[in-house]
């Protein structure tokens, strides 16, 4: 459920950026246009381009709640999108590292075992003296 949860939410914040990336030029645009005489249908432009966006955010945002995450994740009711994202981001960093740390403990294991043996420490031998080292 994760991987499935995570491609949805990868293109619901992907929607969101974009979404912004729109706020910021349309407030551009207004403070531009506030700068200068404008005709009346210039505004009535911009007051409609408003009302579209609004109504896009909206959807987006009832995009996001179709997700389920809360009927999956009850202790996640409320909880911003982005933070969700983070979480799984750092579970899935979580489950790399693991997945590493055993690789590396099973290498460290095969080096002993091609030494002489689990109880062996790397470099020692059992036929030389303790404390003895292959130097």
């Amino acid at each position: 459920a994760p991987a499935h949860l995570k491609k949805e939410l990868d293109s619901v914040l992907s929607l969101q950026g974009q979404t912004e990336a729109i706020d910021y030029a349309i407030h551009s645009l207004q403070v531009e246009l506030s700068k200068v005489d404008v005709p009346k249908e210039s505004l009535k432009l911009l007051s409609n381009l408003q009302h579209i966006q609004e109504e896009f955010k909206e959807q987006s945002e009832a995009l996001y709640s179709l997700l389920n995450i809360h009927d999956s994740f009850p202790k996640l009711v409320g909880v911003d999108l982005e933070f969700v994202w983070t979480l799984l981001i750092a579970r899935d960093l979580k489950m790399n590292i693991c997945k590493w740390a055993i690789g590396s403990f099973l290498e460290w294991d095969k080096l002993d075992q091609a030494t002489g043996g689990r109880e062996q420490n790397l470099g020692k031998h059992a036929s030389l003296p303790i404390g003895s080292t292959y130097l």
